[in-house]
């Protein structure tokens, strides 16, 4: 596996699962997680759900060279979903993951957003761009959409645009 997608939202037949879809329709082979059928705990000092779905999730980040994550825009950030993942993330920065986090390094993260604003907000992006950096994987941008029912010719051309960057993360 090569590129891993992970989709945070409420519904797993959105708007934003839609336009993950039309991005991956063009990258065959990808892994698709949607975050709403893993058990994840909160994150927890102690350690405390290591049992759940997080730290396997984590392991196959690191079988993928481009992880591509999906979230609609709610309140001018990521989905609660999403929100839990990253929270999880600190799962990696000390013992006894922090080995894991250290792997993420090189690898590509991109993001499918879909919101009701022209654009996305700057308070939507920089968590992904800032956990990038943080993790020393190179960041590869937004592919983001006002939200509505289908895409235009217009979005699947951009998709596939999107998706021909996510190929040459590989």
């Amino acid at each position: 596996m090569t590129i891993l997608s992970i989709l945070g939202s409420s519904r797993a037949d959105g708007d934003t699962a839609r336009l993950l879809s039309a991005v991956l329709a063009h990258l065959p082979g990808t892994e698709r997680v949607d975050l709403g059928t893993l058990r994840i705990g909160p994150y927890s000092y102690s350690h405390a759900n290591a049992d759940d779905d997080f730290l396997p999730l984590a392991q196959a980040m690191l079988k993928a060279q481009a992880i591509v994550l999906a979230s609609p825009v709610y309140w001018y950030t990521m989905s609660a979903q999403m929100k839990l993942f990253f929270d999880r993330l600190s799962d990696l920065t000390d013992p006894p993951y922090k080995t894991i986090g250290k792997q993420l390094a090189g690898k590509t993260l991109f993001v499918v957003a879909t919101g009701s604003d022209p654009k996305p907000p700057e308070s939507f992006v920089h968590p992904f761009e800032d956990s990038a950096g943080y993790f020393n994987m190179q960041w590869g941008g937004v592919f983001y959409r006002p939200g509505a029912p289908a895409l235009s010719d217009e979005h699947e051309r951009a998709a596939h645009a999107f998706a021909s960057d996510i190929a040459a993360a590989r």
